[in-house]
């Protein structure tokens, strides 16, 4: 039998083979790591080469993994894991180096905080790069398995591995077209009215939130969109109404009228999630405080 050549495995010949497993996609993998097809698939010639296994093989117009491949997720993971756990007792300087940061989020949290906090580090001469990924209401496996290093959600995951930080609690606002319509101003006229839901590709529904501290019975509703952006073209000069977070008047719903709903509601919290493996990255915690300072500063000027 062949004895494997480990020393001819190396971190991001790992990384790249775990985000082909994810992804079962050779031009999705390439996608997401930022390299051309050719170099995904020369690096999974080498490891075919020292694993002994083909790793994938074709199936229809994709591919699958072998058992073997399947079999070395987890330990390639935690090997991954350790591997970044030498650097994270590194001296860390923003201004050295470039930055990336893969994070989950949908658009209102990423819109509210992320385009003037990059600005803040041009500014600054940060060289960070951000890609962002929609969470809908996250799973630990986005994180379990670096697709993202950073969940922002009123949702957070939970696990033995998963940690969570409060950003920001938050009321619900009702907002309308004021040129149509007034706000409802009891729970029948809101139960009554025409509504946007946003749902997500889970099938969550972004008013999950709304109806934990007095169960009210909808209608269905008139729209249902994927994201918050959709939301202000159809509620323009309609009499549609649409339940959201308050701060949503400061990016996506901004010009439109707003008013508490008209029935008991919980606070609305905001919460950044991260896993185990990122907890003392220096990178990452400089990038946790850098986000709950600016969020700070945006409240401050509600």
């Amino acid at each position: 039998m062949k004895e494997i050549d480990f020393l001819s495995l190396d971190g991001r010949s790992l990384r790249t083979f775990l985000t082909v497993l994810e992804e079962l996609s050779v031009t999705g993998a390439a996608a997401r790591l930022g390299v051309t097809q050719s170099a995904v698939s020369h690096i999974l010639d080498k490891l075919r080469l020292a694993l002994g296994d083909p790793l994938f093989v074709r199936s229809g117009r994709g591919i699958v993994p072998t058992d073997r491949a399947i079999a070395l997720r987890e330990p390639v993971r935690a090997v991954l894991d350790e591997l970044k756990g030498l650097t994270n007792e590194r001296v860390f300087d923003p201004l050295i180096g470039a930055l990336e940061f893969t994070i989950a989020a949908n658009d209102f949290q990423r819109d509210l905080i992320f385009p003037r906090l990059l600005l803040d580090f041009q500014t600054e001469g940060v060289d960070a790069r951000f890609r962002f990924i929609p969470s809908g209401i996250p799973a630990a496996d986005l994180l379990r398995r670096a697709r993202c290093q950073l969940i922002v959600t009123p949702y957070p995951p939970e696990g033995p591995d998963i940690y969570q930080s409060r950003l920001f609690d938050d009321k619900l606002a009702c907002f309308y077209d004021a040129s149509v319509r007034s706000a409802p101003s009891s729970p029948e006229e809101f139960v009554d009215a025409d509504y946007i839901e946003v749902r997500f590709d889970d099938s969550e529904s972004s008013l999950n939130a709304v109806f934990v501290a007095e169960p009210l019975v909808l209608k269905k509703p008139r729209v249902s969109v994927p994201n918050f952006a959709a939301v202000a073209p159809f509620l323009k000069g309609s009499k549609l109404i649409s339940t959201e977070s308050s701060l949503m008047g400061k990016i996506n719903l901004k010009g439109f009228a707003s008013a508490p709903v008209p029935f008991k509601t919980e606070a609305l919290t905001m919460y950044m999630a991260w896993h185990k493996r990122d907890h003392i990255d220096p990178a990452h915690q400089w990038l946790r405080r850098r986000i709950k300072t600016h969020v700070e500063m945006i409240l401050d000027s509600r």
